[in-house]
């Protein structure tokens, strides 16, 4: 029995890679032929699992090289196989740090594309030496300033040397260098690595085996291609039998050849998603200062108190203290405080999901497909794949050449494009959602140009149902009618049509229905001489106040045929009782104008007797008037004090009238 040992562990070398191997280990460098791709898995999410098989002897060392956009996808995938009992040692790459922390560790960083004096500002101290037409200075970099003189802004450099300091003209600089070789070395490896992080494509993984023997070792791991594809092809036999083939497109967007290769292809979405392993990340820590003494000044000290009993064994038990770095009395408590306040075990807590059903596609012979081409392979065929019908749609008031298309073959359908064929000639296109296994689905791919479908619509208006009276309330119940009739001309075919449910409608009279989804029923017509007739009833129900409805209404409802004589009775109780209720309300409404009006004429006088001589004959009458106004107005507001009272005892008795009403 093979013994198998699976290695994930990965050893990321920063700079140049180390590798010890033992003794007799040998690094090989492998050739795409050298290190093969055994299988390939194509998934619909857009990956692909890659499975490369070799051989090793002893203690070796493979490197394996891969694209610089897959190393992300290896590292958090990639799996290492020895499958005769040998083992992996480690995994090791050369690792990079991001430019801009690479860069920041040089003395000068010439990142941005700098201008020539922004760049020379960042080296102000630095020794150089400048070419200058004939000339040629030296000494260190003071200042880059800008002047304006008659001729305009110039740009200084400013070097300081024995001589002091001396102005440079920048525009008429022919040559500088710095007389720091360091530095001038620094430089050129800041732009080497600027034009590398460009133009760098791939990394080389070199894999440590160790074992005894030839063995047999396997590399495997997920990367990015593109979406594989399915399309279709249904020919319809002279008697309409639809005939399907599958066809899957792989594209091979990769360096790498898939030489007799066992492909794959998986219908199904797993959890996929991207993360930069590759790139160092440096965790940025917080900054804290150097604690200093503060001064000592005066101090003030509190009048003193007796210090508290001392604390009670449970009490230091729980060593709150501990926690502020409060000092301890005694070892055992210091034991305590290093076990309470130690860190706990991590546990791993993992929860296993099923992310829905896969199905698989396995090709049965070797397949080939060179690096950047595509291939197309195929993987259904099935005879007698369901049937051909006419569907007329009313969504499009259309009659279509369709197909019933019956999943017998076992096997999930992917989702893709159908064109069908009839007998030799080209038929039209379809689109076929997924299918699983047994499923059936309608697919329309033309228009039937010799059979018409004329869809006559008619709705009744709403009529009422039903009345019921219960706890005050009326409740009434509508119906509303709608009669659709399919009349078909034309060629003599079976006809499916699609009857679209709308909320609310329920079928009451209809043909036989042949197949009913959440959104639409189908209706099988054979007998094309008598039209299919659909009627649909819509319910509508509303309630209402027994002691707001308007004697209109009433006088509606006591009229309708379908009414009950103790509910004809009812209305016209509630008919008496609100019409007395009205009338005590247009009487209160009566009394209350005639008391407005008394109170403006009264208002009228009393501004006219302010003129007025107390002692005249006019003032006298004003004055006997109003005492007859004041004497009419108790009269009238004792009436509708009686009203009001009236009008309280006819709503209690209404209220409790149609609170015991229970009539339907």
């Amino acid at each position: 029995m093979k013994k198998l040992n699976v290695f994930f562990l990965i050893v990321i070398a920063l700079g140049s890679p180390v590798l010890t191997a033992g003794e007799g280990s040998q690094d090989r460098i492998t050739e795409p032929d050298r290190f093969p791709v055994k299988s390939v898995t194509l998934y619909t999410a857009g990956l692909a699992w890659m499975m490369h098989e070799t051989t090793v002897t002893g203690h070796e060392i493979l490197s394996f090289e891969v694209e610089q956009n897959d190393i992300n996808d290896i590292l958090k995938s990639l799996v290492v196989e020895d499958l005769d009992g040998g083992t992996v040692d480690s995994i090791n790459f050369e690792s990079e740090n991001p430019l801009a922390v690479a860069l920041a560790d040089m003395r000068v960083n010439p990142s941005g594309s700098p201008a020539l004096v922004d760049f020379l500002k960042r080296t102000q101290g630095e020794s150089v030496t400048v070419s200058s037409g004939d000339e040629t200075v030296n000494g260190r970099i003071f200042s880059v300033e800008t002047v304006q003189n008659q001729e305009g802004r110039q740009v200084i450099l400013n070097l300081m040397n024995v001589s002091g300091i001396e102005p440079v003209d920048i525009t008429e600089i022919s040559g500088l260098k710095f007389d720091d070789t360091v530095l001038q070395d620094e430089l050129l490896s800041a732009l080497d690595l600027i034009s590398r992080s460009r133009v760098k494509t791939s990394r080389v993984l070199k894999i440590s085996f160790r074992g005894e023997g030839t063995r047999t070792v396997r590399l495997s791991y997920i990367r990015a291609v593109p979406l594989w594809k399915t399309s279709y092809r249904v020919n319809l036999d002279d008697e309409g039998i639809p005939a399907l083939e599958g066809w899957a497109l792989v594209q091979n967007t990769g360096s790498v050849d898939w030489k007799d290769v066992q492909l794959s292809f998986v219908a199904g979405q797993p959890n996929a998603f991207t993360m930069d392993l590759a790139t160092p990340r440096y965790v940025q820590r917080q900054q804290v200062q150097t604690a200093a003494a503060a001064p000592l000044g005066p101090t003030e000290y509190d009048r003193g108190y007796a210090p508290p009993r001392a604390a009670s064994e449970s009490y230091k038990s729980a060593a709150p203290s501990a926690a502020y770095g409060a000092m301890m009395d005694s070892e055992d408590e210091l034991a305590f405080a290093e076990e309470a306040y130690s860190p706990a075990p991590v546990e791993a807590q993992a929860t296993g999901f099923s992310a829905g059903n896969f199905y698989r596609y396995t090709v049965n012979q070797p397949v080939t497909v060179y690096s950047r081409s595509s291939a197309m392979i195929p993987i259904i065929s099935l005879e007698g794949a369901g049937e051909t019908l006419a569907l007329y749609d009313p969504s499009y008031d259309i009659v279509f050449k369709g197909i019933r298309l019956i999943n017998g073959s076992g096997a999930h359908w992917a989702a893709g494009p159908v064109t069908v064929s009839e007998g030799r000639y080209y038929g039209g296109d379809a689109l076929l959602p997924e299918m699983i296994p047994g499923s059936e689905r309608l697919l329309t791919y033309a228009v039937h140009g010799s059979v018409q479908v004329d869809k006559i619509q008619e709705k009744d208006p709403q009529r009422l149902e039903s009345l019921v009276m219960v706890d005050g309330l009326l409740k009434r119940t509508d119906k509303i009618r709608r009669v659709t009739e399919y009349r078909i001309s034309g060629e003599e075919k079976e006809l499916l049509i699609i009857h679209r449910k709308e909320r609310g409608w329920d079928l009451v009279e209809n043909p036989e229905i042949a197949e009913e989804t959440a959104s639409e029923y189908r209706f099988v017509l054979n007998n094309w001489e008598k039209p299919a007739v659909v009627v649909e009833e819509y319910i509508v129900s509303q309630q209402y106040s027994l002691a707001n409805l308007r004697l209109a209404d009433i006088n509606y409802y006591i009229q309708w045929d379908g009414i009950s004589p103790a509910m004809k009775q009812a209305f016209s109780e509630i008919a008496s009782l609100l019409s007395h209720l009205e009338s005590v309300r247009n009487e209160l409404s009566s009394l209350n104008s005639r008391i407005s009006r008394l109170e403006r004429d009264q208002n009228r006088v009393r501004e006219n007797m302010k003129v007025l001589d107390t002692d005249s004959d006019l003032y006298t009458r004003y004055a006997d008037q109003l005492d007859e106004q004041e004497s009419e107005i108790r009269q009238i507001n004792n009436e509708i004090n009686r009203k009001q009272q009236d009008l309280s005892d006819g709503d209690k008795k209404l209220k409790d009238y149609i609170s015991g009403l229970d009539l339907n």
